[in-house]
């Protein structure tokens, strides 16, 4: 839509400039009261006098090169004092993402300081028209549903996440506009849920989601589970000892459980003991030491997710993870089906990837603080950001294909 100017923003395309010109484009949004993500790029008007970002290369700023999107991927978190920084990701499905977007004349460098040429809010939606939500507090459980348009039955997918309290739910939210029924999923740190990530686990409580999925009239069988970080790991136990799964994808995820004891009927595996020491910014993949000559699958923290081979698994891994030691993890991974003769997976590896792998053109988060018990402090996350952002394009496609495929 158009504001204070005649020129409007529509598909990438800016028209109306002065041709061979210099002009700047920042791209702001705010978070919270104190903190806000911007970014800003500098572009050479083409003769045409449009500039079209999937055409034209950014020739300086926040990101180099031809890159449509990279105005909101490549923003920064902002305010006046550090720790007053959060991680950006959208907390309230229900409305848009507002993305402040101007066009300057000329090139500045972080402070806008020439004439105003266009400006235009973007809008980005996390459920699609149609898409239903609906709150779910029943058998226990914290989650949410999602629902897609269209006509019943929908493949059923459960999203976990990693450490970070409470119940997220953009993953579900996209998922579901990309037609599955989706369930996000809490297990700590809200209304209803222990309060603290090291709080024994109770898969009998994942159980009871997949139980109700699997039962709704409008999920049309076994479900998928995506997950990422300690999520992965619960991921892995739900493979190891639950019915109605098909498949798994699992995100930088950890290979043994961590954090909090896990038990199921009358099995307990008890956290991998970590020992943490806090520091102003902490690699949590150090801590993850098997002791010489131990392999992987004798410690009393593994689940013998490899011996099912009547699910699906589809690996990512961030080579860069700060937080897990996801290379050896993935290797193991390898090595463990192998020796099971399970056919049906696939490890896919980013190189300079970090833990954060979230949907496309989501920001690349180096480092953020980590609420809620044992943690209250800053973890490192790791990551390249270009080469993170381009992992994050390419994951979530394959990701789709393979829940696809499989459910």
């Amino acid at each position: 839509k158009q504001k204070k100017t005649q020129v409007s923003i529509i598909f990438y395309r800016i028209p109306g400039l002065d041709a061979n010109t210099n002009v700047t484009l920042h791209a702001r949004t705010r978070l919270t009261k104190k903190c806000f993500y911007e970014s800003y790029s500098q572009y050479q008007v083409p003769a045409s006098g449009i500039l079209d970002l999937e055409k034209e290369p950014s020739i300086g700023g926040s990101y180099i090169g031809v890159e449509p999107m990279g105005f909101l991927w490549s923003m920064e978190g902002k305010a006046d004092r550090e720790e007053d920084i959060v991680r950006l990701f959208h907390r309230d499905v229900t409305v848009p993402q507002n993305i402040d977007l101007k066009a300057y004349a000329g090139l500045w460098d972080r402070e806008p300081r020439n004439k105003l040429a266009a400006e235009t809010t973007i809008q980005r939606m996390y459920m699609a028209p149609g898409v239903r939500r609906i709150d779910v507090r029943e058998n226990g459980l914290v989650a949410t549903l999602f629902l897609p348009k269209g006509n019943k039955p929908f493949p059923g997918v459960i999203t976990i996440f990693g450490g970070y309290p409470g119940l997220l739910e953009y993953k579900a939210a996209l998922l579901a506009s990309n037609g599955f029924a989706a369930l996000g999923l809490a297990y700590y740190g809200t209304d209803g849920l222990p309060k603290k990530l090291t709080h024994t686990l109770d898969l009998e409580y994942f159980e009871n989601a997949v139980k109700f999925m699997t039962s709704h009239e409008y999920v049309s069988g076994a479900v998928g589970i995506v997950a990422i970080c300690r999520g992965g790991s619960i991921a892995l136990a739900m493979a190891a000892c639950l019915k109605d799964i098909r498949c798994v994808v699992a995100v930088n995820n950890g290979l043994l459980n961590f954090m909090s004891d896990i038990k199921y009927k009358n099995e307990l595996w008890p956290a991998f003991p970590l020992n943490l020491v806090p520091q102003k910014e902490l690699e949590l993949r150090k801590y993850f030491k098997i002791p010489p000559g131990e392999k992987i699958e004798n410690t009393p923290s593994f689940f013998p997710f490899h011996t099912r081979k009547d699910i699906s698994y589809l690996f990512i891994g961030g080579m860069d993870d700060k937080c897990i030691p996801t290379e050896m993890y993935l290797e193991e991974t390898q090595r463990l089906l192998k020796i099971a003769g399970h056919g049906d997976y696939v490890i896919t590896r980013y190189p300079k990837a970090g833990h954060l792998l979230e949907p496309p053109y989501a920001v690349h988060t180096l480092s953020s603080f980590q609420p809620g018990h044992p943690f209250n402090f800053t973890l490192a996350w790791g990551g390249h950001k270009e080469e993170h952002c381009k992992a994050q394009e390419e994951w979530w496609i394959e990701q789709l294909k393979f829940l696809r495929s499989k459910l």
